[in-house]
C-alpha cells in the first residue's frame, strides 16, 4: 500500500512537469500598465514602452534608466494581480488613508485595456504602504507586488546606486 502510495504521488508531480499543467494566465491582448512609485514619485516603469526609470532625482537621471519588457509569465502575474484589484472601483485621485511621511511617496498606477485606461493617483501618502482601510491596503498591495516585480529585475539591478535616499 505504501508503495502504491508513493507511486501515485510521483505520477502526480511528473504529471505536473507536463506543458499545461500549472499554467498561468496570460493578460489579454491590448493591456498594459504603467507605475510610479518611491519617494516623490521618482521611479516610474511603462510596460508599453518598457521605459524603467530608477530616479529622476539625480545629476545624472539619463544614468538611471533602462529598457525592459516584462515576460509574459510577469505580465501575466501582473495582471492578476490589477485583474484582481478592480481597478474602476478606485476614483482617479485616491488616499488609501495610508495617512503621511516625510517624505511622502506617490503612487500612480495606470493601467490600459482593449475597452480603455484608468488611472488611480496617490499622492503625498505615507511610505509604509500600510492602511487601515481594507481597500486602501489592496491597492498599495498591489502597489507594492508590481514594484517588487520591477525592482528584483536585472535591468533595475544594472542601474546606478540612488544618488540620493530618503529618510
Amino acid at each position: 500500500m505504501r508503495k502504491l502510495t508513493i507511486l501515485l504521488a510521483l505520477a502526480v508531480a511528473v504529471a505536473c512537469l507536463l506543458p499545461g499543467c500549472g499554467r498561468t494566465e496570460s493578460a489579454p491582448e491590448g493591456f498594459s500598465f504603467a507605475l510610479t512609485w518611491n519617494a516623490y514619485g521618482v521611479s516610474s516603469y511603462d510596460s508599453a514602452t518598457g521605459r524603467l526609470v530608477k530616479t529622476t532625482d539625480a545629476t545624472y537621471p539619463e544614468d538611471y534608466v533602462a529598457a525592459y519588457h516584462l515576460t509574459s509569465r510577469e505580465l501575466a502575474r501582473v495582471w492578476k494581480l490589477i485583474r484582481d484589484l478592480n481597478v474602476e472601483s478606485y476614483p482617479d485621485e485616491y488616499d488609501p488613508g495610508a495617512g503621511m511621511s516625510k517624505p511622502p511617496m506617490t503612487l500612480i498606477l495606470t493601467v490600459r485595456t482593449a475597452e480603455g485606461e484608468k488611472t488611480i493617483a496617490a499622492r503625498g501618502i505615507n511610505a509604509g504602504y500600510e492602511s487601515p482601510d481594507p481597500k486602501g491596503q489592496k491597492f498599495l498591495d498591489v502597489c507594492r507586488a508590481i514594484e517588487e516585480i520591477l525592482t528584483g529585475t536585472k535591468a533595475w539591478k544594472d542601474l546606478p546606486e540612488f544618488e540620493r535616499l530618503y529618510r
